[in-house]
């Protein structure tokens, strides 16, 4: 959106239309663009208009890292409640939507799990609570699935999850911070990674 543009709202929705902004702000222009006066200007709201749904930038902060997670977890609830797809499908389709996320939203893929604003995310959200990690704990619950129908072995679930997250999530990491120059071979390297985690959970029989 140009600067000069500003975001139609009505009354009762400035809080919604600034943090839709940010999100925008924050692919296209970054972390450090976001400032209350900038939304302010570019929803078309006063300040105190402002203000009054976010003391600080902080706070502001941590209402996007919400939308945000709002945004990836869709990826995985939406894959997990697929029931008449199997397990391994269902396992593969979750790896290629997480990474998939993070090539097409960088930005905001590195508020969501880097260091940055650690701190305002650590304030709202919580790995081990399910409401607030609804993403992570459908991979868990597909692990969980699979262990029950033997085709995953026995342990944590939990721990295996965060294996499997830590993995895909390195990869990740790796291309959109430019580590690893593959885009014309980021299918072939997701399917190598993928075939490794899946024979390393695979129960013995």
């Amino acid at each position: 959106m140009n600067q000069d543009e500003k975001r139609p709202y009505h009354h009762g929705n400035v809080k919604e239309s600034a943090i839709e902004t940010a999100l925008e702000m924050l692919e296209s222009e970054g972390l450090e663009a976001i400032t209350l006066r900038e939304l302010s200007s570019r929803i078309g709201a006063s300040r105190t208009a402002i203000y009054r749904h976010f003391e600080n930038k902080e706070a502001l902060i941590r209402e996007v890292i919400l939308a945000g997670f709002e945004r990836f977890d869709a990826f995985f609830v939406d894959i997990f409640s697929k029931g008449d797809v199997d397990v391994l499908t269902r396992f593969t389709m979750m790896g290629r939507a997480y990474l998939a996320f993070a090539v097409n939203n960088p930005q905001l893929y590195r508020v969501l799990f880097g260091p940055t604003v650690r701190q305002e995310r650590e304030e709202v959200c919580d790995l081990e609570d399910a409401e607030r990690a609804s993403g992570f704990h459908a991979l868990v619950h597909l692990i969980e699935v699979g262990q029950r129908e033997g085709i995953f072995k026995k342990g944590d679930a939990f721990l295996l999850a965060a294996t499997v997250w830590s993995t895909v999530h390195g990869l990740a990491s790796l291309i959109i911070d430019g580590h690893l120059v593959i885009s014309d071979n980021i299918d072939a390297i997701f399917e190598a990674g993928n075939r490794t985690l899946l024979e390393g959970l695979k129960a013995e029989h």
